[in-house]
């Protein structure tokens, strides 16, 4: 299995098909494993790249740089991706966020792509709040634990024995930040994100609440933004994301996103 050392933290990561080059970003408690869909589907059309956390999956167990990672995780791991493609020569990446993994691709499209010269060609961020205050944050992590029953083996399978470490890590992590009152992806942040931008979910999705209002908040930051809001979530669990609830759907519209964008940039040459 390929991995990288980076500063001491050693990164699994893996690399499915050929053409541009296209990253998966995982939600918090996630690893790559838990997008094969998506990589077997992307696959066909673009050099999928996936990695997993650290302290998730394959990567190291060991916790290193504790202080930035209680500071911002999803900036933390931003860093983290930016190191990953330098070590592997790639300079321009198509991507993909979701839930908690969206938070990290926006950091990576708006602050640390520019910072270490890598250019985003587009990124599509799905289901998920880039400002939630305590009592939405609470209520999330609340919710969320009938996530981690339904699905202790797809954890287990992930995550290996340390599985519930990984997921309550991840609950008192969030449940600190609702403590100071919640996250937010600063504006500027939002502002800065050059790339075309796509923003999907559901508005059934009872962990999201007002999703439709701030994805309008958002596409008022990005400039070239996008959105896709399914009505229902075609799924019995409402919370899962909409990549997910509605594959089908979600493919489709990818598609046609990543079509416009790439035929604009043909045209443009």
């Amino acid at each position: 299995m390929p991995y990288i050392d980076i500063a001491d933290i050693k990164i699994f990561y893996s690399r499915s098909g050929s053409g541009e080059p296209f990253i998966i970003f995982p939600d918090n408690h996630l690893s790559s494993k838990a997008y094969q869909g998506e990589i077997n589907y992307f696959s066909k059309q673009f050099e999928v790249i996936t990695f997993d956390y650290p302290t998730t999956g394959e990567s190291t167990h060991t916790v290193k740089y504790p202080d930035e990672r209680q500071v911002d995780y999803w900036g933390f791991w931003a860093d983290l991706t930016c190191h990953l493609l330098i070590e592997l020569n790639i300079n321009h990446v198509y991507a993909l966020g979701v839930g908690g993994g969206a938070l990290t691709a926006l950091q990576f499209a708006g602050k640390q792509a520019p910072q270490h010269h890598l250019k985003v060609e587009a990124l599509i961020a799905d289901s998920f709040l880039a400002d939630m205050d305590s009592r939405t944050l609470h209520r999330w992590l609340d919710i969320r634990e009938h996530f981690y029953v339904r699905n202790e083996k797809s954890l287990q399978e992930q995550h290996g024995e340390y599985w519930r470490e990984v997921v309550d890590e991840d609950t008192r992590y969030l449940r600190r930040l609702a403590d100071r009152g919640g996250y937010q992806v600063l504006d500027n942040t939002l502002n800065a994100i050059t790339c075309p931008t796509l923003l999907t979910g559901h508005l059934e999705d009872m962990i999201l609440p007002g999703i439709a209002y701030e994805y309008a908040r958002i596409s008022n930051l990005i400039p070239k933004c996008n959105i896709y809001l399914a009505a229902k979530a075609n799924h019995p669990y409402l919370e899962r994301p909409f990549i997910w609830t509605d594959p089908e759907a979600f493919r489709s519209t990818a598609d046609l996103f990543f079509s416009r964008v790439q035929n604009t940039d043909q045209s443009e040459q």
